[in-house]
C-alpha cells in the first residue's frame, strides 16, 4: 500500500504555539544578514503582540498569523496585518491595505509551494472578509525589529517564497541593495552654509537629525538606529554572552529637492558617520531601493559597500 501524507491545515496561530513557531523560523532569521536569532519572548514581542514594534513607521489594525500544520508538526507560517504602512499613513483609516510581514515555509522544496498556497488562500480570505482591496508584502517598513535590522523585505535568496508568492499573483514592486560602511576614523565636516543648523531629537539609540536654513525653513532629515550585528557563528556565540556591539542603521536620509546639489546631503551624512563613531559603533547599514541612483553615488563616495544581497517588496490588486 503506497502511504499517503498527511494534508496540509492552515489554522491561526495561538499564544500557546510560541514555541513551535520560534523553532520554525528561528534558524531562518537567525542566517540573514544583520538579525538575531528569536527566542520566545522576541516572538511574543515583536509578532503575536497586538501592536507589534518597528523601527518605521507603521499603523496597524488588524492582525492574523496562520500556521501551516502537517501531522502535527508546524512547517509553515504567514505574519499578516491590516493596516497601512509607511509609505501610505496619509490614507484614512477606512482605506486600509492588506499587509504580508513574513512567510516560513519548509526548507525542503517538495511541500513548499503547497504550504505556501495554503497559506495566501487563507489569508486572502481574511483581507476580502476585512474589505481589503490590495496588499503589500515584506515592504520595508514592516519588518521585525530583531529581522536585518529592521527591515522587512523578501530576500532575494528565500527562492521558495519568490515562487510562491509570484505563482500567487504577487508582483515583484522594489528591489534594495544593502549597504555597510566599516567605522574607523572621524570625518571632516564642512558645512554648506553658515545659515544652516542642525537640530537632535530622541534617544543615543534612536536619534533624529533635522537641518534648518536660518532655523524656520526645514532642508533635510537623518536617523540612526542601534541593531543587531552581522549574525556569523562566532557572533551568535558573542551574543549569548551579551559581549557583541551593534551596529548603526541608518533607515532615513532625506534632503528637500531645493536643496539637492550643494553637499547638504553629504555633510549630513558625515555627521551621521561621526556620531556612529563617537557612540562606538562598528559599522553602519543602510538598506536603499535601486532607483534611487543619486544616493547610491553619495553612499559610494562616503566609502559604503554593497553586500552580496538583494531584497525585494511585492504588491497584488485583489479580486472579490
Amino acid at each position: 500500500m503506497i502511504p499517503v501524507s498527511p494534508t496540509v491545515t492552515v489554522q491561526p496561530l495561538t499564544a500557546d504555539q510560541c514555541g513551535a513557531l520560534t523553532r520554525l523560523i528561528g534558524p531562518q532569521i537567525a542566517a540573514t544578514p544583520y538579525s538575531l536569532p528569536l527566542d520566545e519572548a522576541a516572538v511574543r514581542r515583536e509578532i503575536l503582540a497586538d501592536a507589534p514594534p518597528t523601527v518605521f513607521a507603521v499603523r496597524w489594525q488588524q492582525h492574523l498569523q496562520l500556521g501551516a500544520w502537517r501531522g502535527g508538526a508546524l512547517i509553515g507560517f504567514l505574519d499578516a496585518a491590516v493596516g497601512h504602512d509607511s509609505e501610505s499613513l496619509d490614507l484614512p483609516a477606512y482605506q486600509p491595505l492588506g499587509l504580508i510581514r513574513f512567510m516560513a515555509l519548509p526548507d525542503h522544496s517538495e511541500p513548499a509551494g503547497e504550504v505556501a498556497a495554503a497559506l495566501l488562500d487563507a489569508v486572502q480570505a481574511f483581507w476580502q472578509q476585512t474589505g481589503v482591496g490590495y496588499v503589500k508584502a515584506f515592504h520595508l517598513s514592516t519588518g521585525y525589529p530583531s529581522f536585518q535590522a529592521g527591515a522587512g523585505l523578501l530576500p532575494g535568496d528565500w527562492g521558495e517564497q519568490v515562487r510562491g508568492l509570484t505563482t500567487a499573483g504577487y508582483r515583484l514592486r522594489e528591489r534594495y541593495y544593502c549597504l555597510y560602511r566599516p567605522l574607523g576614523e572621524l570625518q571632516e565636516e564642512v558645512t554648506p552654509s553658515a545659515d544652516l543648523s542642525l537640530v537632535y531629537r530622541g534617544t543615543r539609540f534612536d536619534r533624529r537629525y533635522e537641518v534648518y536654513h536660518r532655523r524656520v525653513e526645514w532642508v533635510a532629515r537623518g536617523r540612526l538606529v542601534r541593531a543587531p550585528l552581522l549574525m556569523s557563528e562566532a557572533v551568535r556565540q558573542a551574543v549569548l554572552q551579551g559581549e557583541v556591539q551593534p551596529v548603526a542603521y541608518l533607515p532615513d536620509l532625506f534632503v528637500d529637492p531645493k536643496w539637492r546639489r550643494q553637499d547638504v546631503g553629504k555633510w549630513l551624512l558625515r555627521r551621521l558617520i561621526n556620531d556612529a563613531i563617537m557612540q562606538g559603533y562598528p559599522q553602519m547599514v543602510i538598506h536603499l531601493a535601486h532607483h534611487h541612483h543619486a544616493a547610491m553615488n553619495l553612499f559610494v563616495q562616503q566609502g559604503f559597500q554593497e553586500l552580496s544581497y538583494r531584497g525585494y517588496s511585492l504588491d497584488k490588486e485583489l479580486t472579490h
